[in-house]
């Protein structure tokens, strides 16, 4: 038992040299890293993040009732709020839309009101531009007011044919007038339908502290490379030696993290500290905890990274690489909202996304047990696939 001790004892002197080189990367990172998170949140939420949407509307010459109804739908705000109606006729139409003045036409077709009245409901052919944000915007309005107006006849459908059923077909056109009425009463001010309430893409935090927790977990995880010495293996006769003495792979792999983990502690306090004198992080106590198991994390992860590798330029390739592609899927560089289905649901299982998670929980100064147990779990994992790589 003493001889375990005194490994982690000479684990820990030997980090300690390395504080030096730490101190110099992390002065580094912690600029670098500083400026892009700064420029991030003007990236994230700019001046204008969509544009206005032209669109081209043909509507029929002698259906005044059409064209009072389309005129409407235009003032409506959610439309309006997006949407720039242009009327004109159907030439001029596809010429402004393949000259790029419009990015969609509206053809609608004569008696369209009637129509939606008595259920005969006449197609309005829809023109969208191939690409580009305002064009999925305005398909995804479309389709919307499709669903509305979908829900509003099967309503009116059901009503019919339950009339239909109990044999009361005179009543049939009274109950059409009142459900159009209802429907129309609910459908035009739909700005009933909502309370106004801030979403933030970053979750619980806003746009500056989220991007300095990702900088975080990138700035631990690069700080490793400065000292990536630490983390080069003992002899075999050394560890032959000591496995005689019960000093097995798990232990040494152990105190190696533990080392490298107090080092990256160091590095990271100075990081918060730095954060917290800008204004971007707000100093608590849950913050030491947090940042403890994020430093851990990020240790057993190069520590089995180097292992996987066996050579300090293979782990710092290696290490580079993982830690972008991993904060990315983790919603790291973009928030998982703007990120597909499929990313979100691997991200669950990513050791970033448990960094994060302690991030954001060290920021809000909350002690989210269920995190940090999450991000130790996956520290311990780690930490036995390297003891394993490195007894194969």
């Amino acid at each position: 038992m003493r001889a375990r001790w005194d490994i982690l004892r000479l684990e820990l002197k030997r980090a300690w040299k390395r504080l030096p080189h730490m101190a110099a990367g992390a002065v580094v990172l912690t600029a670098i890293l500083g400026i892009i998170v700064l420029a991030a949140g003007k990236i994230l939420y700019g001046e204008a993040a969509l544009g206005r949407i032209s669109v081209g509307v043909v509507l029929p010459e002698e259906d005044p009732m059409t064209q009072m109804a389309v005129h409407m739908m235009g003032s409506l705000d959610s439309v309006g709020s997006l949407c720039d109606f242009v009327f004109m006729g159907e030439e001029e139409a596809k010429e402004a839309f393949e000259a790029g003045r419009v990015m969609g036409i509206l053809e609608v077709p004569e008696g369209m009101v009637e129509g939606i009245m008595d259920g005969s409901n006449p197609p309005v052919s829809v023109l969208l531009s191939a690409g580009g944000l305002e064009s999925a915007v305005f398909r995804e309005l479309t389709m919307a007011g499709a669903r509305t107006l979908g829900a509003a006849q099967a309503g009116v459908y059901a009503g019919v044919w339950f009339l239909e059923a109990a044999g009361q077909e005179e009543k049939i056109p009274k109950l059409v007038e009142d459900l159009n009425k209802i429907y129309l009463s609910y459908s035009l001010p739909r700005a009933g339908y909502f309370r106004r309430e801030l979403i933030r893409a970053s979750g619980d935090v806003d746009s500056l502290q989220f991007y300095g927790v990702s900088a975080l977990v990138l700035f631990l995880l690069l700080e490793v490379i400065p000292v990536s010495g630490y983390l080069t293996g003992e002899s075999p006769v050394l560890e032959q030696k000591l496995r005689s003495l019960g000093v097995g792979p798990l232990w040494l792999r152990a105190a190696k993290i533990i080392g490298l983990g107090l080092l990256l502690m160091a590095s990271g306090l100075i990081f918060c500290g730095g954060a917290c004198w800008l204004g971007s992080f707000s100093f608590s106590w849950a913050m030491l905890p947090a940042l403890c198991f994020m430093c851990l994390l990020a240790a057993s992860m190069a520590l089995f990274f180097y292992e996987c590798t066996r050579s300090l330029m293979g782990l710092v390739m290696f290490l580079t690489a993982a830690s972008m592609i991993l904060l990315f899927l983790s919603g790291g560089m973009v928030p998982s909202v703007f990120l597909p289905e499929g990313i979100r649901r691997i991200s669950a299982f990513l050791p970033t996304t448990r960094m994060l998670e302690c991030g954001v929980s060290a920021v809000l100064g909350r002690a989210d047990w269920g995190a940090w147990m999450k991000t130790a779990g996956c520290g311990a994992v780690f930490w036995i696939l390297a003891a394993g790589v490195r007894r194969r």
